[in-house]
Order: structure tokens, then C-alpha cells, then sequence
């Protein structure tokens, strides 16, 4: 609308409402009784109409209605943009790795290899003064030796820790590459999973708006109704039959019941999103720890602890391959599926089993159906499983 003509709409409500209150407020000034707002408000003319229609918008059901379109917007637009960017985005974020050769990647790096120079320096000092100067038994001598060259070959590894865990991190992501293909061109087993998650949330949405639209509808057209109902006639056919129109709801659903779909969708934002996030940041936090890691690994004492952590460091690296082998499992599964059982096992129903609503759906080229198979839950909680499976199975194979 031409912001003009909202302008002199606005000008001509406030002159209307003036014009229906400067006679009442100059007749109390003359000594006249202290005049009742509803009465101003209710005076026969039509700008008093228009003005009592405006404020009965914010009466509460208004509120509740508005509150529901309010929901029905935020639902359609944010599920839309996590389906599109699982669809887009799975095979980018199971690929992401943390780059080390960031400066501030470095920096830290530096900094803890920095902290362990001073300690290999002085076991150097210490085993070779024992070697030279403190006579021993042949197999301490021996030992200690051992523990020398052990330490020189462990402050080397220490220097390039940053490239090994680069090494590592690189070898994972081709693996992963070679089972899903990249971010760009993503494998068959990548984009069938990527669908069947999409459609997972696609459905979410479609079932929250079929539940809510058709009493935002009734709600919406009875307001308009009553709305210039009460502007032309108080009292009149429309204005009633508006009134009534807004308290009709087809499908008693209230939005605080959508809650555990919505919550559907949270679960799988934070598995697919939330556990991928937090295996970025446990590779990045075991690769600031390599040069400890080394260091801890090259004395007989702390070799147990430097085992645990060359166990996490190889885990949490190697989980994208994991996710890898899982995505193919599943898009493995759910291609030979039978689609009768397919269709036949879940929640709710097909869109197209309900009368006028698949052939809407389609013409309006709504994505998703109104039915969530069994099988995609079960793909879905085997991807947010995956970390624990990988971590049950193969925790311990390291030799002690």
C-alpha cells in the first residue's frame, strides 16, 4: 500500500476520534458530569464505529489468533530452511574438519610445544649426564640409552605434532569422501539419506500447518467479518455471524499440542546438526592436545594415559568415516525396503488418502507428505547413535 495513503488514513481515525470527543470533554469543562469512556467510545456516529472496531483487534481471541498465524509462519519458514540445508549440507558437515594451519590453531600449538621443550631438553641433559659421568650396571647404562634416543625421536615428533594430526585428518576425510563423495558432487547413499531426513521435517511442518490453518482461516474470515460488521452495523447479520465464525474451530488443535512434533525436530537438529558440531570440536581439542599426547606416550610411566589419548585422538578423527559407513547402511536399507511396508509402518497419514488435501498439496507444490515411516525414525536414531556404536565397539584396540 502507498505509505501516503497510509498516512491520511491514520490522520483521518485520529481527526474522527477528536471530533466525537472535543463536544463531551468541553461539556465537562462547563460544569457538566465526568464523562464515561465507553460512552465516548460508543456514541452512534461512524467514527466512533470505526474507532471501537479498531480497539476490539486487540481484544484477546485476536491475540490468540494472531499468535497462531505468528506460529504457523515461524514453523513453515525455519523447517524449510533446516530441510533445505540437510538436503545441501549433509555430506559438507559429516566432511568438516577443523583446520589447523589457522594462526590461531597454530599459535596454540606453539604455545604447548613451546611448554614441552624446556622438559625434553632437560631429560636430554640428565640421561646423557648419567650416561657419561655416572658409572651403572651395563643394563641401566642400556636403558638409559633407550630412553635418550626414545626422547630425541619424541621431541622431533613433538615439532611436527600440527602435521601429523594434519596427516590424520586428511587420510579420514578421503576415506569419507571415497564412501560419500563431497560437498559438491555427494554420492547416490548421501542424497537418499539427505531426502529421507528432509522429508522427516518436511512432514513435521505439513502436519502442523493442516492442524492449524483451517481454525486461522475460520478465525481470520470472522474477523474481517465482524470487524466491518460492527463498522456498518453493531448489531447486525454480519457482525454476529463474524463473532460466531471466530469461536468455530474444525480441528481442536491448539499450538501448544504441535509441541512434541516440534520437538521431533529439535532432536533431529541436535543430531544431525549438535553431534556432528561436537565431534568438530573434539578433534580440534585432541589435536591442540597431540603434542602432549606424544609426549605422554614416550615414557614408561605415562604410557597408559598417552594411550588413552592416542585412543580419543584416532576415535574422534575417524568417527566422519563412521558416519560414512552408517549413511550407506542406511540409504541401503531404505532402498530395499519393500515400499509397501515402507508406506504401511508409521505415523500419520498419507496426504493423498485424505479427500481434496494431496491434490491441494500438489497443486500448490507442497513439499513432504502427512506420514513418517518407521524406517525413517530408525535411520535417524542410527545416525545419532553412531558415536556411541563407534565408541563401544572399538574402544580397548589399541595394545597396552
Amino acid at each position: 500500500m502507498n505509505p501516503w495513503r497510509n498516512k491520511i488514513l491514520a490522520v483521518l481515525v485520529v481527526s474522527v476520534f477528536l471530533f466525537n470527543i472535543i463536544p463531551v470533554v468541553s461539556s465537562a469543562a462547563k460544569g457538566g458530569t465526568s464523562p464515561n469512556p465507553a460512552s465516548i467510545v460508543g456514541k452512534g456516529t461512524y467514527g466512533s464505529r470505526v474507532f471501537t472496531q479498531i480497539i476490539s483487534l486487540l481484544e484477546g481471541d485476536n491475540i490468540q489468533l494472531a499468535l497462531r498465524v505468528f506460529f504457523m509462519v515461524w514453523v513453515t519458514k525455519s523447517m524449510d530452511a533446516f530441510a533445505e540445508d540437510i538436503e545441501n549440507n549433509l555430506s559438507k558437515y559429516i566432511l568438516l574438519n577443523p583446520d589447523l594451519r589457522n594462526p590461531g590453531s597454530l599459535n596454540l600449538l606453539r604455545y604447548f610445544v613451546s611448554l614441552l621443550y624446556p622438559v625434553y631438553i632437560l631429560a636430554i641433559i640428565v640421561s646423557g649426564f648419567y650416561i657419561i659421568f655416572i658409572p651403572g650396571s651395563p643394563l641401566g647404562r642400556s636403558r638409559a640409552k633407550s630412553l635418550l634416543s626414545k626422547l630425541v625421536i619424541s621431541m622431533v615428533l613433538v615439532s611436527f605434532s600440527s602435521e601429523i594430526m594434519g596427516m590424520l585428518l586428511y587420510l579420514t576425510e578421503q576415506s569419507t569422501v571415497e564412501i560419500i563423495g563431497d560437498e559438491y558432487n555427494p554420492s547416490a547413499y548421501a542424497s537418499i539419506v539427505a531426502l529421507e531426513f528432509s522429508s522427516i521435517v518436511y512432514c513435521v511442518r505439513n502436519l502442523v500447518l493442516l492442524v492449524n490453518i483451517p481454525n486461522a482461516f475460520l478465525a481470520g474470515g470472522g474477523t474481517i467479518m465482524a470487524f466491518f460488521g460492527g463498522i456498518l452495523n453493531p448489531h447486525g447479520f454480519m457482525y454476529e455471524f463474524g463473532h460466531a465464525m471466530h469461536a468455530i474451530e474444525l480441528i481442536e488443535v491448539e499450538t501448544v499440542w504441535c509441541t512434541p512434533l516440534i520437538l521431533l525436530v529439535i532432536l533431529m537438529l541436535i543430531g544431525v546438526h549438535g553431534l556432528l558440531s561436537i565431534r568438530y570440536f573434539m578433534v580440534l581439542l585432541w589435536a591442540m592436545l597431540m603434542p602432549f599426547t606424544i609426549f605422554f606416550s614416550s615414557f614408561e610411566f605415562t604410557r597408559g594415559i598417552g594411550r588413552s589419548m592416542i585412543e580419543q585422538t584416532l576415535l574422534w578423527s575417524s568417527l566422519q568415516v563412521f558416519y560414512g559407513v552408517t549413511i550407506v547402511l542406511i540409504a541401503v536399507g531404505i532402498t530395499i525396503v519393500p515400499p509397501s511396508m515402507y508406506n504401511s509402518y508409521g505415523i500419520g497419514l498419507h496426504k493423498n488418502d485424505i479427500p481434496y488435501v494431496g491434490a491441494a498439496m500438489d497443486k500448490l507444490d507442497v513439499r513432504g507428505d502427512l506420514f513418517i515411516s518407521i524406517f525413517s525414525f530408525t535411520s535417524m536414531f542410527l545416525l545419532f547413535l553412531g558415536p556411541l556404536l563407534m565408541f563401544t565397539f572399538f574402544q580397548k584396540l589399541l595394545p597396552p
